[in-house]
């Protein structure tokens, strides 16, 4: 969402973290329900389903000093079904051996839980058009979120590899494509670049998954427009939304319309979405003027699912305060988790 990449903002420096090593086939072992795509919406062993959760940011930066147990509270205590973990690509190419296993263990640990997992490759802007680098005081390599395609086709190929026998398992192919910095209007111009993209990189997952896989469009994943008219060519592909106050702030009408009527013929996962009370740039918002009718009128009207940012103390919006209780935003997103929990069409994985 917009040119604000601060709202990634964590604490500073990373941290050695002992890597668990289990394979994600131990906890997997004898789990076979599949996670299906029935028009707009998904369903798993015959019922519909709304994926509800949280995204949790990546296991070697924003949850470097953070443990395993956050998945069993997720599941437990703030009635999630779902979570989202992410992977930097500079991480990836600087490490692949040992971000894979951060990645490892940190799915194991949710899909013991029984929470449904999205795998997000982290990727901010798009090769050859926009490429934007990181600031420097983030204690990272600046160019940590640029991925080639060649990297993104590396990385699905080796996950692929490794979760094609967990359906509960789901593929976000890239977080937020961007080829124009200031092009701030959802018109679907750039979707044909990502829409070849996108298809070349499900032609490598397919030689060895069918795993769902989740697409976005432009302006930070913002731009549903011209979508629906033109889909991925593949049945087991379904659409990725990111949606913050700045964009079209109050006005929600014009919020509705960057959707471009996809909802209505494939699910779409809200994999970002947030506010921030005391925020004074881009994500400032409150409960009254944003978290409330986007989840009434956004989330439960059209029936989307979301993965909420960001399950953290730093990285903003954060779900966590500094006593690592809900904060406020926390405290709204447990409550709305809770509701979707005691609806009909929310489960755990088997």
């Amino acid at each position: 969402m917009s040119n604000n990449l601060y709202r990634r903002q964590v604490l500073s420096g990373l941290s050695t973290l002992p890597l668990l090593t289990m394979p994600a086939s131990d906890v997997l072992a004898g789990r076979s329900v599949q996670l299906e795509i029935e028009g707009n919406h998904f369903t798993y062993d015959g019922q519909k389903l709304r994926l509800t959760g949280v995204a949790v940011g990546d296991p070697l930066y924003i949850r470097a000093n953070r443990t395993i147990g956050d998945y069993k509270t997720i599941a437990r205590s703030w009635s999630a079904n779902c979570v989202r973990i992410s992977v930097l690509p500079g991480h990836w190419r600087a490490d692949l051996e040992g971000t894979r296993r951060a990645l490892a263990r940190e799915v194991a640990a949710a899909r013991a839980e029984r929470l449904f997992v999205i795998i997000d490759w982290h990727a901010i802007g798009f090769p050859g058009y926009y490429e934007p680098l990181v600031p420097a005081e983030w204690g990272l390599p600046t160019d940590i979120s640029l991925s080639s395609l060649q990297d993104a086709a590396g990385f699905w190929d080796a996950v692929a590899r490794q979760y094609a026998n967990d359906p509960c398992v789901l593929f976000e192919l890239w977080n937020e494509p961007v080829a124009e910095e200031r092009l701030w209007v959802a018109n679907g111009k750039h979707w044909p670049i990502f829409h070849q993209a996108w298809t070349d990189i499900i032609r490598v997952i397919r030689k060895r998954a069918d795993n769902v896989v989740l697409c976005a469009g432009g302006y930070w994943a913002h731009d549903l427009v011209g979508m629906r008219n033109h889909l991925i060519e593949d049945g087991r592909t379904a659409y990725v939304w990111h949606s913050y106050p700045n964009a079209e702030r109050d006005d929600f009408a014009a919020r509705l319309a960057t959707l471009g009527d996809l909802y209505r013929v494939k699910p779409i996962v809200v994999t970002e979405w947030g506010f921030c009370p005391d925020c004074k740039d881009d994500l400032y918002g409150t409960v009254e003027n944003f978290g409330r009718p986007f989840v009434e009128d956004f989330l439960v009207k059209y029936g989307l699912s979301h993965t909420a940012w960001c399950f953290s103390q730093g990285a903003m919006p954060n779900l966590l305060n500094a006593n690592d209780g809900p904060s406020e935003f926390g405290r709204f997103v447990k409550d709305a988790l809770a509701a979707s929990a005691r609806s009909k069409d929310w489960t755990l994985t088997k």
